[in-house]
């Protein structure tokens, strides 16, 4: 046995964590040790000369302890696993491999809803953010902002005894937000996931979760037609014709932390591009979660055709925000609504840039710059599985669709929400 599984077992007796039956499951590779890779079933491996793949199963997997990563067997060297000397067995037997593994450590798991997570240690440290901050969700350096995870979701865990949000708190990267308070959260400045049509120098388009693989894409228009909009909790509306572009469906149950989904590029050679998706964010606090700031989970306008009878870009669709915690208390802006479509052009004039979602009213879809391209819809608002606007259809071209509603878990908030919230 190497040095690298004693010291993961001495870390699994120290924490208390249950790897189940002499099973440990990954989530990245820096759980396994010095040279070790997580691999795609959740079991670590470590090098190996006999067997074809180059990688065995290490010691903590379980069934397939020892096994090929691949499945072909390995090559048999002769003795391999016999204690050398007597001080090698008793030093294995020290170990108790098979021994009964402890039980879970519930100060290292927190969350009784849609999102659960185990950190490989519990925090001990308060965090205060009392400066703009940004914050990349896809980051796994030693300096990341991001708590290893024991199992939870492809998530970036921000943890601490105490959180608060005294200033911008922005986050981007593939994957989804998730601020967690073994105590008490506060949120007296802003914490923003939504995605930016024309963000301030230095501060992300694209929130933290937007735009997941299980988005849809719907039918994309034709021939200088408007863009539709981005389907989630609420359907996009259609691009303006000619030559629609049609949204995808509205999601039914939703039962993962996920973003919102972008919506269509317009048609033509000069055409309003999409808007992107919201993020997405979720709160746990153990005992109690204020928020008298605000919450951005909105999605971006779409971009507006600039010439040649080019059709406007279909807004992104709201994104997700999801509270736990014994008592929360809101009375800020808490949004996760569409962005609106963008304005097709003329045939030399440019259209209008479809608006972000700024507050709980509908984001106004772009008008008034091209006399012949179809105006944008305006974003979703109020309506917890509100859709978006279809955009106009113009001479030339037509406007974008407006981005369907985003999703709030929660079971009621007070403040200033939308769309509003489902249980």
């Amino acid at each position: 046995m190497g040095p690298w599984v004693a010291a993961l077992v001495a870390a699994a007796l120290a924490t208390g964590c249950n790897y189940g039956a002499g099973t440990f499951h990954c989530t990245m590779d820096t759980q396994c040790g010095a040279g070790g890779a997580c691999e795609v079933d959740g079991l670590c491996s470590q090098p190996s000369g006999t067997c074809p793949s180059g990688r065995a199963y290490s010691d903590l997997s379980g069934a397939q302890s020892g096994q090929c990563v691949g499945g072909t067997p390995p090559v048999d060297s002769g003795a391999i696993d016999a204690a050398t000397s007597p001080s090698d067995a008793s030093t294995i037997d020290a170990l108790a491999i098979d021994a009964p593994t402890p039980s879970l450590d519930a100060t290292a798991c927190f969350g009784a809803g849609l999102v659960r997570v185990c950190l490989v240690t519990p925090p001990t440290q308060p965090l205060t953010i009392s400066a703009r901050t940004v914050i990349n969700t896809d980051d796994t350096s030693a300096t990341s902002s991001c708590a290893p995870l024991i199992s939870g979701g492809d998530y970036c865990v921000v943890a601490a005894t105490t959180v608060m949000i005294n200033a911008d708190l922005h986050a981007t990267g593939a994957r989804p937000l998730v601020v967690l308070a073994s105590d008490t959260l506060t949120i007296s400045g802003s914490l923003d996931v939504g995605s930016h049509r024309a963000p301030p120098a230095g501060l992300p388009e694209i929130g933290a979760g937007a735009n997941p693989s299980s988005c849809g894409t719907g039918t994309a228009p034709g021939a200088s037609g408007g863009g539709a909009g981005g389907s989630f909790a609420g359907q996009g509306g259609a691009g303006g014709n000619p030559n629609t572009g049609a949204p995808a469906a509205s999601v039914g149950a939703v039962t993962e932390l996920r973003g919102g989904c972008a919506g269509q590029d317009g048609n033509g050679a000069n055409h309003g591009a999409r808007g992107n998706g919201g993020g997405a964010v979720f709160l746990i606090a153990g005992t109690a979660l204020t928020v008298s700031g605000s919450i951005n989970a909105a999605g971006e306008g779409g971009a507006e055709g600039t010439s040649n009878s080019s059709g406007g870009g279909g807004g992104g669709s709201g994104g997700m925000i999801g509270f736990d915690a014994p008592v929360i208390s809101a009375s800020g802006l808490i949004l996760a609504n569409g962005g609106a479509g963008g304005e097709g052009s003329g045939t030399n004039q440019s259209g209008r840039v479809g608006a972000d979602p700024t507050g709980i009213a509908a984001a106004r879809g772009g008008n008034g710059g091209s006399g012949n391209g179809g105006d944008g819809g305006n974003g979703s608002a109020g309506a917890a599985n509100g859709a978006g606007a279809n955009g106009a259809n113009g001479t030339t071209s037509g406007g974008g669709g407006g981005g369907g509603a985003g999703l709030i878990k929660a079971t009621a908030l007070g403040g200033q929400v939308s769309p509003g919230v489902t249980p």
